[in-house]
């Protein structure tokens, strides 16, 4: 293990889980000692599968941790399969200190490649960006060897090479178009939805729907909206809403009331309005079994339907139906959705 000019301990390799970084145990001691005791922490997690509590809140500042000291700050990928092995590291490190299931495992290195994202951005905006026509930029300042003992030089070379090249440059003039055409950005800081809908959901004793959750987090510490597309949004939210009350308008699936306000369509994998932890099938309820009870549940509307029209033409010509419309056969029963035959001649 070498050391720096401070007499600090620094990791000689990101990916070497043999050295325990110096750091760690600094901001994180509390783990740093249960991990010494042979003991994990317990975390527990809502209904959604969100981590709740001092527990959660520990488990994703580790997370941060983790990721600052092991994933190289000149990797630009963190899908590669190259990585598959530091991922691996990252994960263990993470069930020898929490009590987390293997359901979280995807979860858990999502929000560390979201983390060494965060972090690239804060280095290279603290020490970059601003000095970038410096031939000192190069070197790491005393602020970066005391602060991040386990940069070593030649990642610090790698990663200013990297964010002063042309291909860094085309990414990142990219990334501010589409932030400056953002008109709906995140306000929730670094908790984000998922500290936001536990306190709504503590405070009113229910879990609150997603067009309420994401006003929630576009308004502001004074009580107003940040922008004009924002205030739209919460008029049409209102009134879409209103029309649901009414039975006007009908949720289902996707197409619901912050869908319809914010005429976009829903990102893969993710929810717009919840927390990272929530996934589309489980808010949307979209399995194949909840499909078909939302056919099963179309089809007897339609029939309800159907039944009213025969009821009233008949009425309208002063004639009995051929058929009483209450016996003619539900969707229960018939063993699918398909009418029989004699079920169509009748």
């Amino acid at each position: 293990m070498e050391h720096s000019k401070k007499g600090r301990a620094r990791r000689r390799n990101p990916m070497d889980p043999t050295v325990e970084g110096k750091r760690r145990a600094t901001i994180m001691k509390r783990v740093h000692m249960a991990r010494k005791r042979g003991e994990r922490i317990q975390v527990t997690f809502d209904e959604k599968g969100q981590p709740e509590g001092n527990h959660g809140d520990e488990l994703m500042s580790w997370i941060v941790v983790l990721a600052r000291e092991n994933v190289p700050i000149w990797i630009q990928d963190w899908k590669s399969r190259d990585l598959d092995g530091l991922k691996e590291i990252i994960w263990k490190e993470t069930v020898t200190s929490f009590t987390v299931k293997e359901s979280f495992r995807n979860t858990c290195l999502k929000s560390c490649g979201e983390a060494a994202r965060n972090f690239r951005y804060d280095l290279y905006k603290t020490f970059v960006e601003e000095f970038i026509n410096e031939e000192s930029v190069w070197t790491r300042s005393e602020k970066v060897i005391d602060n991040y003992p386990n940069i070593e030089e030649e990642d610090w070379m790698k990663f200013v090479q990297y964010r002063t090249s042309s291909q860094f440059q085309q990414l990142s003039d990219r990334g501010s178009e589409i932030r400056t055409n953002n008109e709906y950005s995140s306000r929730g800081g670094r908790d984000g939805y998922r500290k936001l809908d536990q306190e709504m959901f503590k405070k009113n004793g229910k879990w609150e729907r997603r067009d309420g959750l994401w006003l929630e987090q576009q308004t502001g510490p004074d009580g107003e909206l940040k922008n004009p597309a924002c205030k739209n949004a919460s008029k049409l939210i209102v009134e879409y809403n209103t029309q649901e009350s009414q039975g006007t308008f009908e949720s289902v699936g996707t197409n619901d009331v912050l869908s319809q306000a914010l005429s976009r369509p829903e990102y893969k994998g993710c929810v717009r309005g919840q927390s990272k932890f929530v996934k589309p099938s489980q808010y949307f309820n979209l399995s194949r079994s909840s499909n078909k009870d939302n056919e099963v549940q179309s089809m007897r509307r339609e029939i309800e339907e159907l039944k009213a029209l025969v009821r009233s033409l008949c009425a309208n010509r002063d004639v009995e139906p051929s058929v009483d419309p209450k016996n003619v056969p539900t969707v229960d029963q018939h063993n699918s959705f398909k009418a029989s035959c004699s079920a169509q001649e009748k």
